[in-house]
C-alpha cells in the first residue's frame, strides 16, 4: 500500500470511530431522557386514576339513584294508569254503553252534539 492510502485509511478510521463515539452518547442520552419521559407518564396515569376513580364512583351512585326514582315513577304511572281505565270501565257498565265505552269517545259524541245545534242555530 501506498502511503498517501494508509493516511486516508488511517484518517477515515479515526472519524469513523469518533462519529461512532458521538452517535452512542447521543444514543444514550436519548434512551435516558425516554426512560424519565414514559416514568413521568406512568405517574401521572396512576395520580389521575386515583382522583377519577372516586369521582367516578359518585356518577355511579348519582346513575343508579336517578334509574331507582325513574322505575317509581313509572310504577306510579302504571298504577294511576290501571285506576282509570278501572274507573271509566266500571263507568261504562254501570251505564249501560258497552259497545261504546271510553272517555274520549264519550267526549267526541258530547262534541258532536254540541256541533249540530250550533249548525242548526246558524242556518236559521
Amino acid at each position: 500500500m501506498t502511503p498517501v492510502l494508509e493516511c486516508v485509511l488511517a484518517i477515515f478510521i479515526v472519524v469513523l470511530i469518533i462519529v461512532l463515539v458521538i452517535l452512542t452518547v447521543f444514543l444514550v442520552k436519548f434512551i435516558r431522557e425516554a426512560t424519565l419521559t414514559l416514568t413521568s407518564l406512568k405517574n401521572l396515569t396512576d395520580m389521575t386514576n386515583k382522583e377519577l376513580e372516586p369521582a367516578l364512583k359518585s356518577v355511579n351512585n348519582i346513575l343508579s339513584t336517578v334509574n331507582n326514582v325513574s322505575n317509581a315513577t313509572n310504577k306510579q304511572f302504571e298504577l294511576i294508569k290501571k285506576i282509570l281505565t278501572t274507573l271509566l270501565g266500571a263507568s261504562c257498565v254501570a251505564f249501560g254503553n258497552a259497545k261504546n265505552c271510553g272517555f274520549f269517545s264519550g267526549l267526541k259524541s258530547g262534541f258532536n252534539l254540541f256541533r249540530k245545534k250550533g249548525d242548526k242555530n246558524v242556518n236559521r
